[in-house]
């Protein structure tokens, strides 16, 4: 059934555990039931076909099937609400925008652009949009994975970006055949991506391989594209069962579920659904084309929550937030070491039991407007009962899916993620505690990528932030011995 794989190249890990400890929440604090806003939430995923007519023919062919339609993935452009659906046989339209229709199960959903790109049966449009992400400059990047139902390939993958203030599309580029699968197996299947633009021309896109753990990267400056190919995490098989609403899920995603990129430390964090560690790159080292993955710092911590993690975003003031698996959303401080007494809960509703799509935004039009926009960040999760969508047993007749709205301030005040008014300042003074493993040793130039640019072009604000992301980012040996306590 549905599964969300994401995934992101890795060597192995080091392996040192905090068994015992556990993520405390100071429940007297404030409510946190109450923390969250419902902005749409749907029983059932239904469209604007235009007209009743339309809409009962597509019934009819098997173009639309209320069943199988399950919402995987939001973002948020000024009034514009975007929806993608995996590309499953009774499901129109894979990239949406909700309308300002409402049917029975829930707001209707219309297809961005246009009607013209739900078609794909001559490859032109988009076929399961499993990922989208929006960078600085208003545009809206999509990754076509070319699969149907999840497994069968249809057309080729590609990487689509659309101009927000037009709806044009700006550029689409299909993925070569021998980066988006492996070249030995002929595995592969592209889900998951973030963005990373230094200026409207040297952006970056790094996009998983869920089928063959591996990393894509992509350069817009030159429409190329590399991979970085690896072994995945060591998984935590014994969190392979996991518990939602008293039920337990016995087959869960042991590939990386969920990938966040900090703007703070430029840190690319993901984590595999079946475990309960944290691994991250460092995306200065993948910022060269000509980089294959021998000198890229691959980092983790193992062990470090209590359950599972789902979808995650980093704030613009480095706080990640993350959904649990237990109903929970928890956040960590990148200013803070990377231990289990920095972790905190910052709401728990029913409605969290699965966080697949997170975003951080700015002015959400149902937030009001707002003039400080780091202070008024909010977070947009999109959340579903996964537990029934992968034993195919959605209840049409009680809300399974939602878009929820929250205040990052409100969210983190008072808790251990709440950032003191020096931090910024002293950015590069701060470490992540972590438990790293390389794909080199330790005192193998490691200089190399700390001054790198990626293009003569950057600004020098843009090469001085990398610079500092990069110590910041570094080991600190003085604080090993945290994970044995």
């Amino acid at each position: 059934m549905t599964k969300w794989l994401l995934l992101m190249a890795c060597l192995g890990i080091a392996c040192q555990n905090i068994r015992g400890a556990v993520v405390r929440e100071n429940s007297s604090r404030k409510k946190l039931t109450n923390t969250l806003n419902v902005i749409h939430e749907w029983k059932y995923v239904d469209y604007d076909f235009g007209s009743d007519e339309k809409r009962q023919a597509a019934i009819q062919s098997g173009e639309y099937d209320r069943t199988k339609n399950y919402p995987l993935d939001v973002d948020q452009w000024h009034d514009k609400t975007f929806v993608t659906m995996l590309r499953y046989d009774g499901v129109p339209s894979s990239l949406n925008v909700v309308s300002d229709k409402t049917g029975n199960g829930g707001p209707l959903l219309q297809p961005y652009p246009d009607w013209s790109f739900a078609k794909y049966e001559d490859c032109s449009g988009i076929v399961s949009a499993n990922k989208i992400a929006i960078d600085e400059y208003e545009r809206l990047w999509v990754l076509d994975s070319g699969l149907v139902n999840n497994i069968q390939p249809m057309c080729s993958p590609k990487l689509l970006a659309f101009d927000l203030t037009t709806s044009k599309l700006l550029k689409q580029v299909e993925i070569p055949h021998d980066v988006a699968v492996n070249a030995t197996t002929g595995k592969g299947g592209l889900a998951s991506l973030a963005v990373q633009a230094m200026d409207s021309v040297n952006t970056m896109v790094y996009m998983a391989d869920n089928k063959d753990d591996a990393l894509i990267v992509y350069q817009n400056a030159d429409d190329s594209f590399h991979r970085l190919s690896s072994h995945i995490s060591n998984h935590n098989f014994r969190s392979d069962k996991m518990s939602q609403e008293n039920l337990t899920l016995k087959e869960v995603d042991n590939r990386v579920f969920g990938m966040a990129l900090s703007s703070v430390t430029h840190n690319l964090y993901y984590s595999p659904l079946s475990s309960q560690n944290l691994y991250y790159v460092n995306t200065t080292s993948l910022m060269n084309s000509q980089n294959q993955g021998n000198d890229v710092q691959y980092e983790s911590v193992q062990d470090v929550f209590s359950s599972q993690l789902s979808a995650k975003a980093v704030s613009k003031n480095g706080v990640l937030f993350f959904g649990f698996t237990n109903n929970t959303l928890g956040c960590w401080n990148e200013h803070q070491s990377l231990d289990r007494q920095n972790i905190d809960i910052v709401a728990r509703n029913e409605t969290l039991q699965m966080v697949v799509g997170m975003k951080i935004k700015q002015n959400l039009p149902q937030s009001g407007k707002v003039n400080n926009t780091q202070r008024n960040e909010h977070l947009l999760a999109l959340t579903n009962k996964k537990q029934d969508v992968l034993n195919n047993d959605l209840n049409l007749e009680h809300v399974n899916f939602q878009i929820l709205d929250a205040n990052v301030n409100d969210l983190i005040r008072n808790s251990r993620c709440a950032n003191s008014d020096n931090q910024d300042n002293n950015q590069h003074n701060y470490n992540h505690n972590q438990v790293r493993h390389s794909s080199k040793s330790d005192n193998q130039n490691n200089n190399q990528h700390n001054n790198q640019a990626y293009h003569s072009s950057k600004s020098d604000n843009w090469d001085n932030n990398n610079n500092q992301a990069h110590h910041s980012s570094k080991f600190d040996n003085q604080n090993n011995n945290q994970y044995n306590n």
